[in-house]
């Protein structure tokens, strides 16, 4: 049910893509100056829409191409969630750092500190 929705999708959107290419293609034909104000205007819009409606079909193939590498029993978010070490995550340079736990972390009044406050202010200390 699903692949058929997918691909469905994806074939509304390859139509609309080369729908909107051949608009471009349409006003770069009948138009007598190409490099006018108007037909440019005309041409980038459509260009932009084709490119959009091109996005969904090459980010599921993309997907899907990295669901068939994945091992078996595991998809390819989680994979790229986990870290080498149990229980780690990659910073942005590439480092790991251990998880913390913020359920017990309380502020100077005694107050519970929301996990996502916490998180900031265990990166800020790194800095």
């Amino acid at each position: 049910m699903i692949k058929s929705e997918n691909f469905l999708l994806n074939v509304v959107c390859i139509v609309m893509a080369l729908g909107f290419l051949g608009l471009a293609g349409l006003s770069y034909v009948s138009s007598g100056n190409f490099i006018s104000t108007d037909n440019l205007f005309f041409s980038s819009v459509a260009g932009m829409m084709a490119l959009l409606f091109l996005l969904v079909p090459v980010t599921s193939f993309i997907a899907d191409r990295n669901a068939k590498k994945a091992p078996a029993g595991e998809t390819a978010a989680a994979k790229a969630g986990q870290g080498a070490i149990s229980g780690a995550k990659r910073t942005t340079v590439g480092a790991l750092r251990t998880q913390v736990r913020f359920a017990d972390t309380v502020d100077a009044r005694g107050r519970p500190i929301p996990p996502d406050v916490a998180r900031m202010v265990e990166t800020m200390k790194d800095r």
